[in-house]
């Protein structure tokens, strides 16, 4: 019977299609991964089989319906409707691995639903960072590949009604008596064998290098399952009973106020004016303290020696909209989602803004981009800005950036706005774009590399920006904050699994500062409510997560996510974390493996927290 036979080449086929496919990816980025011997080639794909012959399993089990109509039904529908599905089937096929292989190099882990989320909620931003050219290139080889693997699906598997008559209607019960069997086993290689687990991407994780466990992953398994689980958060990673994670968690939480802390204090002043300067990838990897590339940022160097300079601050996430949650909610980000992506649990966050406004501030929020991206307007709204100014509120002469207005167009308004604000105090926040691909800024620093001068003209205009506050009768009583997002863009080569992925600055400057102070305690992004409020003798019991920097009885820790992997560093131990593998995989420090327990009892809680917002 030919309907035996094709089903078999039909899953063989996909089968070799998925091995295939890691070859590029190998290519590619064999200098990433680095020293990989043959022996570690070969496992990757010995490995990253038991993905490959799950998603051939998926594909070949509608083959399989399809080739029991075709037995029955003698039309040329049934065979449109066969090679339709396979050109769909290659569309997807090439283009998980083609968006694999692109997005690895900035992002640095396997396809997941993280580009779905960006697509859906702004398109036109998603698109952003690259040329148009890039993109006409791009969607021009998944084009061609896909009718290159379509017509080689053709011409392997050979499927034609007409040279499938079956004469008795007894031979037709057994044919498709028998493919309904072999279409029911399919769930062996789909679970991933016999065993009471499933299939899921960490059974292909092998090595140390976790490069080479990323090489084996079969990009369209991994979108699927990332999209599948994309909202469960109370299954997502129970490394624990509740009691011990509650046990675990509650020493690393502390909201209690207390003012003068760490000899620093602005309680005397009254009504407080706040400027938050989010930065868009700026890292301390470029700057002068402790930097691996100098004077890209001679302002913002400057300005760490004037004001209050957190010397020892680090980063919750890798991505914009997980930082922004951090800085403004202090709210820890988290590995496989981003909360700004769901209005119905942001409407529950609490944020600088929310607390601030019914302090009577009035409250402003500034992007010369679209603030429809990654649902960041609802996100603002609902945590407490009353004002917000986007990409539209920018005369159309002055969006010259893929993004939309360049950061001196954004910080002129800033400035321009802040001087006619009636009300006071205010809160102003404003996240800067320039230094995001394409870096196609009106600026020529002595940086020939893009992204290295697109920071030098951020920097340029935040000098600007605080130089020109300086003049006027603002400064007196205001506080400049500011803090990068994430680290982004530069080096070209980002390595999550590196601690300087993750070392940002924060400095705040203003009339209110009482003199230079460097802080070498640990923070992170989530503790900026609660240090802004330590200062301002505001009470911040409301951030569970947020700790006072300055105050001295606060646990001083920093925890960070990328997808599916966790961090956490104080002065006694450094750890990362694989969610996917579970496996520590870095542990630096006076006493390893410390901060295993509770960075995981962390995670589990702020992720039962979530489900119940």
């Amino acid at each position: 019977m030919k309907e035996i036979k094709t089903f078999f080449v039909v899953y063989v086929f996909w089968v070799l299609m998925g091995v295939l496919s890691k070859i590029p990816f190998l290519l590619v980025y064999q200098d990433m991964i680095g020293g990989a011997s043959f022996a570690d080639v070969m496992s990757v794909f010995l490995h990253g089989a038991i993905l490959d012959v799950a998603v051939a399993g998926y594909v070949t089990a509608v083959a399989a319906l399809l080739l029991i109509v075709s037995i029955w039904v003698k039309n040329k529908a049934v065979s449109c409707v066969w090679h339709s599905y396979f050109v769909i089937v290659s569309f997807v096929f090439v283009l998980s691995v083609v968006a694999n292989i692109v997005l690895y190099g900035y992002w640095g882990f396997p396809l997941d639903c993280t580009p779905l989320m960006y697509l859906k909620t702004s398109p036109a931003g998603a698109l952003a960072s690259v040329s148009s050219w890039y993109l006409v290139a791009v969607s021009a080889l998944i084009l061609g590949l896909t009718a290159g693997v379509a017509w080689l699906h053709t011409r392997v598997v050979g499927f034609s009604v007409q040279d499938k008559a079956v004469r008795f209607a007894d031979r037709k019960i057994a044919a498709s008596v028998v493919v309904f069997l072999l279409m029911g086993l399919l769930i062996i290689p789909i679970r991933g064998g016999f065993g009471t687990g499933t299939n899921h991407v960490g059974n292909v994780y092998f090595s140390n290098n976790i490069r080479l466990n990323h090489a084996a992953v079969n990009p369209a398994f991994c979108f699927l399952e990332s999209v599948n689980h994309y909202e469960d958060f109370s299954t997502q990673y129970r490394f624990m009973e509740d009691a011990e994670a509650e046990r675990l968690f509650k020493p690393l939480v502390y909201t209690e106020l207390r003012t003068c802390t760490n000899g620093i204090s602005l309680t005397k002043k009254k009504n407080v004016n706040v400027v938050l300067v989010v930065l868009e990838g700026f890292s301390k990897y470029i700057m002068a303290d402790g930097g691996r590339v100098k004077g890209v940022t001679p302002c913002l160097d400057r300005l760490t020696k004037e004001g209050i300079y957190f010397s020892n601050f680090y980063a919750n996430s890798i991505r914009t909209d997980r930082g922004i949650v951090s800085i403004l909610s202090g709210f820890p980000a988290q590995p496989s989602m981003s909360i700004m992506d769901l209005p119905s649990k942001t409407n529950n966050l609490y944020s600088i803004a929310k607390t601030l406004g019914k302090k009577g501030y009035a409250t402003n929020f500034y992007y010369g981009g679209d603030v429809a991206f990654k649902n960041m307007r609802s996100y603002l709204k609902a945590t407490g800005y009353q004002n917000v100014v986007s990409e539209d509120d920018f005369d159309r002469s002055l969006r010259t950036s893929k993004w939309g207005a360049h950061d001196r167009y954004a910080f002129e308004r800033v400035l321009n706005d802040m001087k006619k604000e009636k009300k006071q105090p205010f809160f102003t926040t404003l996240l800067t774009l320039s230094s995001h691909e394409p870096f196609d800024v009106p600026y020529k620093s002595q940086f020939a590399d893009p992204a290295l001068n697109a920071f030098a003209y951020a920097d340029h205009y935040l000098g600007w920006f605080v130089d020109e506050l300086k003049k006027t009768k603002l400064w007196d009583n205001t506080l400049v904050i500011m803090v990068p997002d994430h680290l982004g863009a530069y080096p070209e080569v980002l390595d999550n699994y590196e601690l300087w992925r993750y070392e940002i600055p924060l400095v705040m400057v203003g009339g209110v500062v009482p003199g230079h102070s460097n802080v070498t305690t640990i923070g992170s992004q989530i503790d900026i409510p609660a240090t802004l409020f330590g200062l301002l003798g505001i009470d911040h019991s409301d951030f569970t997560y947020s700790k006072d920097i300055l105050d001295p009885e606060a646990p001083h820790f920093a925890f960070f996510t990328f997808p599916d992997a966790m961090g956490m560093i104080n002065e006694e131990n450094f750890i990362i974390y694989d969610n996917t593998s579970n496996k520590v995989v870095r542990d630096v420090g006076k006493v390893k493996g410390k901060n295993v327990e509770p960075a995981k009892a962390y995670l589990q809680s702020f992720l039962e927290d979530i489900d119940k917002r």
